[in-house]
């Protein structure tokens, strides 16, 4: 009998000499990985070093390459476990927060380049926040199908208030958490793909209940009219069966009625005039209202096209809620519609939704899925190692689908580990994952180690709570909350002057628009003009004395402000640092970041940043589609690096780079220094005497070239 405890022996062996802090689960991944590798006469890559190790993990887990303090602290440290540690440690910080944050906000495409800006911020804060707490990934795809009120209930909110289009919304949904692309579905049968249009509006009526996002929605305001009273003398189911003699002398004492409270309101001064100025000026101050509610309405259902053209339904026809695929999705008692949907979509036996959330994290972890692409599955979707996949989708399954749990067995794998494999997957063949692929820094990633080189480790400065925010949000609440308890008579109560002005405004505004229209006919633009400003002023004074009244002249001085994000992007330094510098160092330093702001992580700024900033140059999302970003290289790119300001920002005298280089006294420790900043390691005997020669060649401007050279080179722009 062959003995194959020798073999495994020195497996196991080589599997602790990678790193101390062996998981049973990673183990248990790498031996799945070694079947592959055995079955098709592969080796595994190489064990990375920690200089390699060390710069991987902090660009993977914290999106930026490490200071030179934490690349020595790491590089120091003897304890055999320390990259399990050095994992836990960027597991649990801002940075992850951080990087994660970037990694959803392109696939769930955050954006507040739109018209719900208040709510795109409270949403982007959300899901940093779920981030931050490691909220099961169940659960949170769970509350933002069921996120239910207003933004200042939640930011989940802004998941349906992203997309005007409840249909177009449903094909994101399923794309992102199935990783079913079905978007074709919504105008005809599936060409590639067993799913019907029938199908396709089955699954839109799950969600197709939830209204918001447009307007004031309708439900948020009271309905602001001069309503007659209601029939009261009579039943009005009885009022039918009436002879007619007595229908004639109930509608007379409905008049009556009406004719007592028309004079009870005027007595009030609820007139005409003052229920127009009220509609008016309730449609100025409630703007900010806008795209900030969702409210669940169970009995909507989308309605087939009209040129439907299949024989299976009518055009027009009412479609009731089926799911494409599994057990369907039957509402339980006190369950709505859209609840039941998301437990079905949840439900660990949903036979996609764990499958695609760990088939995603190992393309996170590896550079490729097993699944490719990771969000077009088919019933014939075969991954390139199954019985790994099953395993991680059970993984995640056992983790709780705890993001934080499942990603730290992939980091501790011995496959993670190694270096990375250079060679590129030609089309149409299996990757067997000897390693993991080489793959160029993401446009955040390059971002936030430009400004991990400019200021250094800036991770606490992560927010996941903006004050400004909060406070803005309340106020919005309350103006809410106020309009719908006074109602329309009670907001023009509260909209009455002293001086009884307030009636008469809505007759003098529309005095000064008549008269502008008619000096406009004719000819005299200047009079036109300058009525169509007195009338916008008298508006503009309405609406402000209304928006006081309702939540006092503070809270409604900061509501028409508006909300602004509290940042300061201001560059602070160090009173001891510049009092040290030459005036002329000092006059660079307060120049830094005036053409290239490197003060905020790429979370922390426009999301997306606009068009031409330096993250967009590198293929940062538009955020328009799913998973939108590029890691192509560009011209413009670059250009961006050669002839940029990043260089000039870097070299500034108060740079994390320039003061690291201050204490290395050396040319040769100056160099040794900036590869330790950029690369995380010290220069092989090779590039030591390259820099030599560039030391004696270059004198004072060796550091600068060498500088740009590091900046530009690929040893810095791919993750090895």
């Amino acid at each position: 009998m062959k003995n194959t405890f020798l073999p495994a022996l020195v497996s196991l062996l080589s599997s602790v000499a990678l790193h101390a802090a062996v998981l049973p689960e990673a183990q248990k991944i790498d031996s799945l990985l070694k079947q592959e590798w055995d079955k098709n006469n592969l080796k595994p890559n190489p064990a990375a070093p920690d200089d390699v190790m060390v710069r991987r993990l902090y660009l993977d887990l914290a999106g930026r390459i490490p200071s030179v303090e934490e690349t020595a602290e790491f590089m120091n440290s003897r304890e055999p476990d320390k990259r399990a540690k050095l994992i836990d440690k960027l597991l649990a910080s801002d940075g992850f927060t951080s990087t994660m944050f970037n990694y959803w906000a392109d696939i769930l495409r955050l954006t507040d380049n739109t018209k719900g800006k208040t709510t795109a911020e409270a949403y982007a804060e959300y899901v940093k926040r779920c981030i931050k707490e490691n909220k099961p990934y169940d659960k949170f795809v769970s509350d933002l199908l069921t996120t239910d009120g207003g933004v200042w209930d939640s930011g989940a909110v802004g998941f349906y208030v992203r997309d005007d289009n409840k249909l177009d919304h449903l094909a994101y949904t399923v794309q992102v958490f199935l990783g079913t692309s079905i978007v074709c579905a919504q105008c005809h049968n599936h060409p590639f793909d067993k799913w019907s249009q029938t199908d396709y509006y089955g699954m839109a009526a799950y969600t197709y209940g939830m209204d918001g996002g447009k307007g004031n929605n309708g439900v948020l305001l009271p309905d602001v009219k001069r309503k007659g009273g209601k029939l009261t003398s009579v039943d009005p189911k009885a009022f039918k069966t009436m002879s007619k003699e007595d229908r004639k002398k109930a509608l007379e004492e409905q008049k009556v009625q009406r004719e007592a409270m028309e004079k009870e309101r005027e007595a009030k001064g609820i007139t005409k005039e003052a229920i127009a100025e009220v509609k008016r000026t309730l449609q100025d101050i409630t703007k900010p209202l806008r795209y900030t509610n969702i409210a669940y309405n169970g009995d909507k259902l989308p309605g087939l096209p009209s040129d439907y053209k299949y024989p299976d339904a009518k055009p027009g026809q009412t479609i009731h809620p089926k799911t494409m695929f599994g057990h369907e999705a039957v509402p339980v008692e006190g369950e709505t519609r859209i609840m039941a949907f998301a437990k079905w979509m949840t439900s660990p036996e949903n036979p996609r939704f764990s499958t695609v959330i760990a088939n995603r994290m190992w393309k996170k972890v590896f550079g490729m899925g097993l699944i490719e692409p990771v969000d077009e599955m088919t019933d014939s979707t075969v991954p390139s190692n199954s019985e790994l996949m099953e395993y991680l989708t059970e993984l995640m399954k056992d983790k709780k689908f705890s993001l934080k749990s499942f990603l730290r067995v992939l980091y501790n794998t011995d496959t993670y580990q190694r270096m990375a494999s250079t060679t590129e997957v030609p089309l149409g063949e299996t990757y067997h994952f000897t390693g993991p692929t080489l793959r160029r820094m993401s446009a955040e990633q390059i971002w936030d180690s430009m400004v991990t080189l400019a200021k250094g480790n800036v991770d606490s400065e992560t927010s996941e709570e903006n004050e400004n925010l909060h406070n803005y949000l309340g106020d919005l609440k309350l103006l809410l909350t106020t309009v719908r308890e006074k109602g329309a008579e009670g907001l023009i109560e509260i909209s009455k002057r002293p001086d009884g002005s307030g009636a008469d405004n809505v007759k003098k505004m529309d005095e000064l628009r008549a008269k502008a229209i008619k000096a406009q006919n004719e000819g005299d633009k200047q009079a036109a003009r300058q009525l169509t400003a007195e009338a916008e002023k008298l508006r503009k004074q309405s609406s402000s004395d209304l928006l006081a009244a309702i939540l006092g002249p503070e809270r409604a001085q900061g509501l028409r402000k508006g909300y602004g994000k509290s940042k300061n992007d201001k560059v602070e330094f160090d009173k001891a640092a510049l009092a040290s510098l030459s005036k002329e160092e000092r006059r660079q330093a307060q120049k830094m970041g005036a053409s290239i702001n490197l003060t905020h992580r790429a979370s922390e700024i426009s999301s997306p940043a606009k068009p031409g900033h330096f993250l967009r140059t590198f293929g940062q999302s538009d955020r328009e589609q799913i998973s939108n970003a590029s890691d192509d290289a560009s011209v413009p790119q670059a250009l961006a690096l050669l002839n940029g300001p990043i260089t000039a920002v870097l070299s500034n005298p108060m740079s994390k780079l320039r003061r690291d280089l201050a204490v290395a006294t050396a040319p040769e420790q100056q160099m040794d220094m900036l590869y330790m900043a950029f690369l995380c390691r010290h220069p092989n005997a090779n590039e030591k005497a390259l820099l030599n020669q560039v030391i004696a060649d270059r004198g004072d401007k060796a550091v600068a070239d060498v500088t740009h050279a590091l900046l530009t080179g690929s040893q810095f722009l791919f993750i090895q």
